[in-house]
């Protein structure tokens, strides 16, 4: 953790009424609407908490919430750190500590990640807004990591501005910011935050991205942060409509809690594998790989396979099988 300089520099468009704005178009009811700030104690959330401390409204309901994952020496620090920039500002931080396990074959960090918006959900309150301070750079760096493991458009679509989460929705209002340019208006209120030094490791795919190869793509391409993020709004579109035409197919195929065999036979390929995934997704189960999935819907299907026969009734997709 250190004091940043009180050196002034440009913040651009971000500030209060800035943000004010952008909460007025992500969440109907803003400002009489009740919300909790993912605060990690970095430069991008405690931008985020701060513009919003400086919103004079009185009908604002504002609190924040801290995870400690206890993966870092200074876990205990950063908390004391959380709250003692909550008095600062006049908000309430919780501090909740939370145990990381790592499973066989998922990424700390990906563990990390899993823990930490489970606690959050479960610490929102009935109808309440997460908001996270997500920017730009993240939204850059996630397509690009999707793009890099052959993810479909679920993943190039990325993080969406709102969605929902837990009893209340998760918001994402920074994500047509820069880290610098929140940086900048962090500094120029001298401000501290934390500084992560595991954000140094190379051995993270995303700290690889963000040090190793974004300063070279930025210099060749300056504007490729405002680039992806389009293509991530125009998959985020095109996913809607798959999903809206999933929907429609499911309505037509569905025989109860399993699909008619006879009507996924009766749609192209594509969009068997559409319906598919909305159907398996519905029922909480985990999306097969794009070979398993093109194995049910077409071998599989086509060859009316037994094992796919639901209750033990021909001509039926069981959730079961």
């Amino acid at each position: 953790m250190r004091a940043r300089s009180s050196r002034r520099t440009s913040a651009g468009s971000f500030g209060p009424d800035w943000l004010r704005g952008r909460l007025e178009q992500l969440l109907p009811g803003f400002p009489d609407v009740a919300i909790c700030v993912a605060f990690s104690g970095g430069v991008d959330s405690t931008a985020l908490l701060a513009a919003l401390a400086q919103m004079h409204t009185e009908r604002r309901r504002l609190r924040a919430v801290h995870v400690n994952h206890g993966l870092h020496s200074n876990a205990k620090r950063w908390s004391a750190h959380c709250r003692k920039l909550g008095r600062q500002l006049g908000i309430a931080v919780t501090v909740v500590a939370v145990s990381v396990a790592q499973e066989r074959g998922a990424s700390l960090e990906e563990a990390a990640r899993v823990v930490r918006y489970r606690c959050l959900a479960e610490q929102l309150h009935p109808g309440e807004t997460l908001l996270t301070a997500h920017t730009q750079d993240d939204q850059l760096e996630t397509v690009l990591l999707q793009l890099f493991r052959g993810c479909g458009l679920p993943g190039l679509a990325a993080m969406p501005a709102i969605a929902p989460l837990g009893s209340g929705w998760l918001a994402r209002p920074l994500l047509a910011c820069s880290r610098s340019q929140l940086e900048s208006w962090v500094r120029a209120r001298e401000l501290t935050w934390i500084e992560d030094d595991t954000n140094l490791d190379e051995r993270f795919d995303r700290n690889y991205l963000r040090r190793r190869v974004l300063p070279a793509v930025r210099e060749r391409w300056p504007g490729v942060g405002a680039a992806v993020a389009r293509s991530a709004r125009h998959a985020a579109e095109a996913q809607g409509l798959l999903t809206a035409l999933a929907r429609v197919d499911l309505e037509r195929a569905s025989d109860g809690p399993s699909l008619a065999v006879k009507t996924l036979r009766s749609l192209p390929p594509d969009r068997r594998r559409n319906v598919l995934r909305l159907w398996i997704a519905s029922g909480g189960r985990t999306l097969p790989d794009a070979r398993r999935l093109e194995e049910i819907a077409g071998p599989l299907i086509d060859a009316r396979i037994p094992g796919w026969s639901g209750a033990g009734r021909p001509g039926r997709a069981s959730a079961a099988s």
